[in-house]
């Protein structure tokens, strides 16, 4: 694969913040009840144990709904993996080969590669609860065969009546294998934790931030939890307290403790869902949000999603609340919720369609009754078999398979009159990467967004995702009114900041660090180097933190020659984050421009030491070994290159030198 296209991808990808994976799967929506039966997720004694374990505090006033959630999927979001599933496949685009396998009571994967290399990771937990898809998240195996702290997921899923197939990631970009990082960002709808504080994390030594953000250690899933009341609810703990010290005292609290759902407006009764069932072609946290429960006023706004500025048929999996949007129902008196339909509880399943269609009648009086000619059969509109007598559901909101997710069939929350009937999509991972983008509103903030200020804001958003998407000239033109890089207003506050009134108000873009990296990628997608180095430059003003921003302005600084600027950059970054890798890479890298082998060696012995599945790394180590004059250290370093990718360029000629065979 080309550079730039693995720089588009990796942008892609790091804008989307792992929404690409997000969908890998929480629950089901209302179009396929049937499809599970009324069965809850397949967990095992051990995982439930766990989550009831988690619940037992909130059961003990509120058994019934307790014992319910626990048939929902959120309750089992993530967790170890006790039942390995069995199988083999080939990427026929790639002709990589992934096999589940146990080994020595180890659940394993093992991926070999066209050239024969191989890579091997132990199956250390699962992603989604199972009721469609189910993910499997790995960790490598170092030489003494231990799991190393890194978790990646696995490009093989399971997926309920199709088995195993291929991970999106897999599918998009074949041969990405055990590459792609199973990072904090995806965590984020699975769980409320703070995931920077699992024991076993590469937190930021002066701070919270994790980086590898998958270096959560090689124990993460022993912590981790699944969803519990404090995904919708907030964190319950002083409501518990407050109902003890009621309990103990004999006298009712004065206060709950949080916030009823119910009481709030509807569309921030929306914005609990809407933080992880509004997936969009990507989304920016420009200001630090609740990990669970009620979110702030202004959530989509401090968190703006783009989407689609001409949605059409196709949806991505995860995408209710922005195809809810769309509905006629939606602008129903008094503001549709999800709740409206869905009882927030229970799953879908237990629900059962007939439920859904008795919520629609709640609106949809004996006077608006359906007028479908008793002659034109449920199945003659949607292809398939009806689920209930009224048919609501079935005629109006469309079974089909996302065009995110293939082999699986959902519900598509676009409420319409008439639905096309449902078809197979090509699998994509954006709606629409050539067309209009704009950040999501429910209607709550269009006036906002309507002013010049509103306008400009929302361009500089789309740009910049657009530049995601190769389209440069585009990304360029919408995000003119950023000031230039590296000047002296970049990183103030814009002059509508500070003068806003009371009510909605506009994150600033400038105060982002968020922004001015992703500025810089655009910089480096057309090659200005200067331009790129400043907006790093700017981001890290904002976030001395920012692991990625400095790690990119130090390749810059590299590619000039300004080696002490470089390594100082890299040693900022080992201060910070003694476990990664890629600060020791670049040290390698400046001592090779200086030539000084011996700097580079012993900056690759910790680089492979961090990260031993790196093959330009042990044969970069290797050629440092055979500068030095020390051949047999040459040939363990490629051999281990060789075991993982044979076909590297220049292997075969560095194990001859190694070996003393080369002409």
């Amino acid at each position: 694969m080309s550079a730039p296209r693995m720089f588009l991808l990796w942008v892609r990808h790091s804008f989307r913040a792992a929404s690409l994976l997000v969908f890998l799967v929480l629950f089901t929506s209302c179009g396929d009840a049937h499809d599970v039966s009324q069965r809850k997720p397949e967990i095992g004694a051990v995982a439930m144990a766990r989550v009831s374990e988690r619940l037992a505090v909130c059961a003990q006033c509120h058994e019934k709904i307790v014992d319910a959630y626990l048939g929902h999927g959120m309750a089992h979001s993530l967790g170890v993996v006790e039942t390995l599933p069995e199988g083999r496949v080939v990427n026929p685009e790639s002709g990589d080969e992934y096999v589940y396998l146990e080994d020595d009571q180890k659940n394993l994967m093992r991926h070999v590669k066209p050239d024969g290399g191989v890579r091997t990771q132990q199956v250390m937990g699962r992603y989604g609860a199972g009721v469609l898809d189910m993910s499997f998240i790995g960790s490598e195996l170092d030489r003494d065969g231990k799991p190393v702290s890194r978790m990646s997921f696995l490009p093989l899923e399971q997926l309920r009546g199709h088995g195993l197939g291929l991970s999106p990631f897999e599918i998009e970009t074949p041969g990405t294998g055990f590459d792609m990082p199973f990072a904090t960002e995806c965590l984020s709808c699975h769980t409320t934790q703070d995931v920077s504080r699992l024991p076993g994390a590469a937190r930021d030594t002066d701070g919270e931030r994790v980086w590898p953000g998958n270096d959560l250690g090689a124990n993460a899933f022993d912590h981790l939890n699944s969803l519990g009341c404090d995904a919708c609810h907030g964190p319950v703990d002083r409501h518990v307290e407050l109902m003890l010290a009621a309990f103990e005292s004999g006298e009712k609290s004065p206060e709950l403790g949080f916030q009823r759902l119910g009481e709030l407006p509807a569309g921030r009764q929306r914005d609990v869902c809407a933080k992880c069932h509004l997936q969009g072609d990507g989304h920016m946290e420009l200001e630090e949000i609740a990990r669970g429960g009620p979110q702030p006023p202004d959530f989509l706004l401090r968190r703006p999603v783009l989407v689609s500025a001409d949605p059409g048929d196709d949806f991505h999996f995860v995408s209710q609340v922005q195809r809810l949007s769309l509905s006629a129902c939606f602008d129903a008196p008094g503001g549709m919720t999800c709740t409206t339909c869905h009882e927030p509880h229970s799953s879908v399943a237990a629900q059962g369609t007939a439920s859904f269609d008795a919520r629609c009648m709640t609106c949809h009086t004996e006077e608006h009754i359906c007028k479908r000619p008793k002659t034109l059969q449920v199945q003659d509109v949607t292809g398939d078999r009806p689920r209930t007598s009224n048919g609501c559901v079935d005629c109006h909101m469309r079974r089909s398979q996302p065009f995110d997710l293939p082999h699986v069939r959902t519900a598509d929350h676009f409420v319409r009159r008439e639905i096309t009937p449902p078809e197979t999509l090509p699998m994509r991972d954006v709606e629409d990467a050539s067309g209009e983008m704009t950040v999501f509103d429910d209607g709550r903030f269009a006036e906002l967004l309507a002013t010049p200020e509103g306008r400009s804001w929302v361009d500089t958003l789309v740009g910049l995702r657009l530049s995601g998407f190769g389209r440069i000239e585009d990304a360029f033109e919408m995000t003119k009114a950023l000031p230039p890089a590296g000047s002296v207003i970049a990183t103030r506050p814009e002059p509508w900041f500070t003068e806003q009134q009371e009510g909605w108000r506009l994150p600033s873009l400038r105060q982002s660090a968020v922004i001015h990296h992703l500025r810089g990628l655009m910089f480096e997608a057309t090659g200005d180097l200067a331009a790129a180095q400043a907006a790093y430059t700017d981001a890290l003003r904002l976030d001395p933190s920012h692991p990625q921003a400095r790690l990119n302005r130090a390749n810059i600084e590299l590619s000039a020659g300004n080696l002490e600027a470089a390594l100082s950059d890299a040693a900022e970054l080992q201060r910070r984050y003694p476990r990664a890798e890629k600060p020791w890479n670049l040290r390698a890298l400046a001592a090779g421009r200086a030539q000084d082998a011996p700097a580079l060696v012993a900056a690759l012995i910790e680089s492979t030491w961090l990260w031993p599945a790196d093959p330009a790394a042990w044969q970069m180590l290797g050629q440092g070994f055979l500068a030095m004059g020390r051949p047999d250290d040459a040939r363990k370093a490629l051999q281990e290159a060789l075991r993982l990718q044979p076909g590297r360029h220049g292997l075969a000629e560095d194990l001859r030198r190694a070996n003393g065979t080369a002409p």
